[in-house]
C-alpha cells in the first residue's frame, strides 16, 4: 500500500511539477526535460489550479500511459457531468405539443358540393365542410352541443324562442366580417324549399328574426330540445351567395373553392386529367375564433373504394383512414406504425319484422325469434368491435339478464303454445290451421269438405350486399334454425333493396344498419306516418301508443322529462317486438402513431364529427419547463 501511495504521489509531482519547488532543489533531482519544465515555470504563478498555458504542455511531461489515464478521467468526468445535467434538466422539463406538421387523411368517395346546405348528402363533402365552416354551435365528442360562433344564448321560459349573440371579431376566410346577416341568410336558405337542402325539415317550423348585427332570435311553433342540433349547420357568406339564384346553387364555383369561417382554409386542390378532384389541401386559419388547431395543414386524398384506401394506408401514403370494419382492424394494426381509435356512432344493427306479414303479424313468432338471439355471435361476425344493445337508443345501457339457454327454452315454449310444432319427423316447425267459416251452420260442412292447412315456419331475410351485414344474417339464420325455423338469406344490391322497400314493403325480415342523427331522434323510424310509401318505418308498425311516446320526446322541456319520454318510447316499442335491436357497430379510425392527441374511443353524432377534437391533434413537440 505504501508503495502505491508513493507512486501516486510521484505521479502528481510529475503533473503538477511547478508546485512545491524549493530553493534547495539540487541538480540530481532535475528531470531530463528540464528545459520544458523551465518553460512551464516561466508562465506559472504559485497557484494550485493550472492555467491553459500550463495544461497545454502536459503532453511533454507525461508519458503515454499517464496521458491515457488523464484523458480517461476527463472522459468519465464529462460523461458523468452530462448525465447529471440531463437528469436535472429532464426532471424539470416536459415534452408538450407544438404547432406545426401535416396530416394526410384518406377518404372513400369524391367531393361534390362543399356547401353546408348540401353536405349531409355526401360524406366527403361533410368531412371537408366540418373543417371549412363553423356553425353557431358544434358537437363535442359524446354528441353534446356547445357554442362555436355563438358567444351566448338564452331560451325563453316556454322553450319556444332562443336568442343568440355572436362572438366579436368573427371573420370569413376572405377577411369579411361574419354578422347576423350571414347567419340569417344561411338559416333562411336552409329552410327555403327552392334550395333543396336536407335541413329544410329541421327548420320548417322556425321563424328567424334579426335583433342587431350581432344578435338573432329564432321562434318555434312547439318546444324542441333537439333543435340546437340543427344549429350546427355551417354559416355561409351572404356576400358571396346572396346573388346566386337557388336554382343555380349547385353549379356555383363557390361549391368547389368555398369561403367559410372554420378552423381551416383551402390552400389548393388537385384534379385528374378527367377533371375529378383527387385531393384538397387545407391550411390552418389563424383568425378562427374557436380553439385553434395545432396542425399546420391537413390534406384529404380521395379513393374510389375502401380497399384502395387501405392499401394507401398500409403503404404509408396516407396517415389516417376512418370507418375501417372490425374484421380489417386487426390485420392493419399488426404494423407498429398504425394505431386504431374506436368510432362510436348512434348506429344500430337491427332486424326489422314486417308486422303486416301473414306469419310475422303473430307476436308469438316475433317474441320467440327475439329470445333466440345470441348477440355474442353477432358481435363476432362484426369483427368483435361492436357493442350489444337491446333497445332502440344505441347509446343506452344494455341489460339482458337471462342466459342464452334460458332464453332458448322460453322461445321454444312460446312456439309450442302458439301451435308451432315438429310434425311427421320434420326438423321444421309447422302449424295446422282449420279453414275459416262464416256461420255455425256451415262449420261442419266446411270442415269436412275443406282440408286443414299446414304452414311451415319458413322465413326470408333480406339484406343489402354489405359484407358485415351478410355475415350477421347468416349468423341469425343459424341461431333461428335451432328453434326449428328455416330462414333463407336473400342478398340484394343496396339500390335494389331501397327501391323494393319503398315500392312493395313486403319483405318479411330486413337486416339493416340504421344511423340516427346526433339527438337520436326515433321519430322518422317509428312514427306511423312513415309506415307506407318511401317511409323509414321498415316494420310497417302503426301504433298510437308509440306515436304518443315519440311526440312526448319532441315536446319535452327539461332534461328529466326528455329522459322519461325516451324511457317510455323504449318500453312501448319493445313491448310490441317490431324488431330486434342487435348491436351498436364500432369502427376503427386508423392513424399513424406519429399523430398524438387522438382519443382511444370517440363517440360522435355523425361521421364528420370525428374532427370535433382536431384541435387536440399534434405531430410536433417541444420542451417546456415544468
Amino acid at each position: 500500500m505504501n508503495g502505491f501511495i508513493a507512486k501516486f504521489r510521484a505521479f502528481l509531482q510529475r503533473v503538477f511539477f511547478w508546485h512545491g519547488r524549493t530553493e534547495t532543489s539540487s541538480a540530481e533531482f532535475t528531470p531530463s526535460n528540464a528545459h520544458d519544465h523551465a518553460l512551464v515555470l516561466q508562465v506559472t504563478e504559485s497557484k494550485k489550479i493550472p492555467k491553459f498555458t500550463q495544461i497545454r504542455y502536459a503532453g511533454l511531461v507525461l508519458n503515454s500511459r499517464e496521458q491515457r489515464i488523464i484523458l480517461g478521467a476527463i472522459g468519465v468526468f464529462l460523461i458523468a457531468g452530462g448525465f447529471a445535467i440531463w437528469a436535472a434538466v429532464n426532471d424539470r422539463m416536459i415534452r408538450v405539443p407544438a404547432s406545426g406538421g401535416k396530416v394526410v387523411e384518406a377518404v372513400v368517395g369524391s367531393p361534390k358540393y362543399l356547401n353546408p346546405l348540401y353536405a349531409p348528402t355526401n360524406d366527403p363533402d361533410a368531412d371537408l365542410c366540418a373543417l371549412l365552416f363553423s356553425g353557431l354551435f358544434r358537437h363535442t365528442s359524446g354528441t353534446l352541443v356547445v357554442p362555436e360562433l355563438a358567444e351566448k344564448y338564452e331560451w325563453s321560459s316556454d322553450l319556444r324562442k332562443i336568442t343568440i349573440t355572436l362572438r366579436e371579431g368573427i371573420t370569413f376566410h376572405d377577411g369579411t366580417p361574419l354578422t347576423s346577416d350571414d347567419v340569417l341568410f344561411t338559416l333562411r336558405s336552409a329552410k327555403d324549399p327552392t334550395w333543396r337542402s336536407p335541413y329544410a325539415s329541421s327548420f320548417r317550423d322556425a321563424t328567424f328574426l334579426r335583433i342587431d348585427g350581432q344578435t338573432i332570435a329564432i321562434e318555434l311553433k312547439e318546444p324542441n330540445m333537439n333543435f340546437m342540433n340543427a344549429l350546427t349547420i355551417g354559416i355561409l357568406p351572404a356576400h358571396i351567395w346572396q346573388d346566386i339564384p337557388p336554382s343555380n346553387a349547385l353549379l356555383a364555383d363557390a361549391n368547389i373553392r368555398p369561403v367559410g369561417a372554420g378552423p381551416f382554409i383551402i390552400r389548393s386542390l388537385r384534379r385528374s386529367a378527367s377533371g375529378n378532384i383527387l385531393a384538397y389541401t387545407l391550411d390552418r386559419f389563424d383568425r378562427y375564433v374557436g380553439i385553434a388547431p395545432r396542425l399546420n395543414s391537413i390534406e384529404f386524398r380521395f379513393f374510389a373504394d375502401h380497399d384502395s384506401a387501405e392499401e394507401a394506408l398500409r403503404g404509408g401514403r396516407v396517415d389516417t383512414l376512418a370507418f375501417v370494419p372490425g374484421q380489417d382492424i386487426a390485420k392493419l394494426t399488426k404494423s407498429d406504425r398504425l394505431k386504431a381509435s374506436a368510432l362510436e356512432l348512434p348506429q344500430s344493427t337491427i332486424a326489422f319484422f314486417n308486422t303486416n306479414d301473414a306469419l310475422l303479424k303473430d307476436p308469438a313468432i316475433r317474441q320467440a325469434l327475439s329470445l333466440a338471439i345470441d348477440r355474442a355471435g353477432v358481435i363476432e361476425a362484426q369483427g368483435g368491435s361492436s357493442q350489444a344493445i337491446s333497445g332502440p337508443y344505441p347509446f343506452d345501457d344494455t341489460s339482458i339478464a337471462s342466459s342464452t339457454e334460458e332464453r332458448l327454452a322460453e322461445a321454444r315454449t312460446i312456439l309450442d303454445k302458439a301451435g308451432w310444432a315438429f310434425r311427421d319427423g320434420s326438423d321444421i316447425r309447422s302449424k295446422i290451421t282449420s279453414p275459416a267459416t262464416s256461420t255455425s251452420k256451415t262449420k261442419t260442412a266446411a270442415a269436412t269438405s275443406t282440408p286443414a292447412v299446414k304452414t311451415d315456419l319458413t322465413l326470408t331475410m333480406t339484406v343489402p350486399d354489405v359484407p358485415d351485414l351478410v355475415s350477421v344474417a347468416n349468423v341469425l339464420a343459424r341461431q333461428w334454425s335451432i328453434l326449428g325455423l328455416r330462414v333463407e338469406v336473400r342478398v340484394e344490391p343496396f339500390e335494389t333493396l331501397i327501391a323494393n322497400m319503398s315500392e312493395t314493403r313486403n319483405a318479411q325480415i330486413i337486416l339493416w344498419n340504421v344511423l340516427l342523427n346526433a339527438s337520436q331522434d326515433l321519430y322518422p323510424m317509428w312514427w306511423s306516418g312513415q309506415a307506407s310509401g318511401s317511409g323509414l318505418n321498415l316494420s310497417n308498425l302503426k301504433d298510437r301508443d308509440v306515436d304518443d311516446a315519440l311526440k312526448a320526446v319532441q315536446t319535452a322541456t327539461t332534461t328529466q322529462t326528455l329522459a322519461d319520454a325516451q324511457t317510455r318510447v323504449t318500453k312501448t316499442i319493445l313491448a310490441r317486438t317490431p324488431a330486434i335491436f342487435l348491436t351498436r357497430p364500432s369502427y376503427g379510425y386508423l392513424h399513424s402513431t406519429s399523430i398524438k392527441g387522438m382519443s382511444d374511443r370517440i363517440r360522435i353524432g355523425s361521421p364528420s364529427d370525428r374532427f370535433t377534437d382536431i384541435h387536440n391533434w399534434y405531430v410536433k413537440t417541444t420542451w417546456r419547463w415544468k
